[in-house]
């Protein structure tokens, strides 16, 4: 098992500029974005996998919040 990555904020940036456009990256596209940032492949798949998370979590707190 791997430990936690830690994102720079630079590399957070990107991340959340690519998800704000797409919440799904496919593989050239992960291939590409994860050589841009110097992360491997699997690292960006994981990290848009548990961003999806958040924003499901962000999504039923502000629906169920008036």
């Amino acid at each position: 098992r791997r430990g936690r990555t830690v994102f720079s904020a630079q590399q957070l940036q990107v991340l959340e500029r690519v998800f704000a456009g797409s919440q799904y990256i496919v593989g050239s596209q992960r291939k590409f974005l994860a050589s841009q940032l110097r992360l491997s492949e699997t690292q960006v798949r994981v990290w848009f996998q548990n961003r999806r998370i958040k924003w499901r979590k962000q999504m039923l707190t502000h629906t169920l919040v008036p």
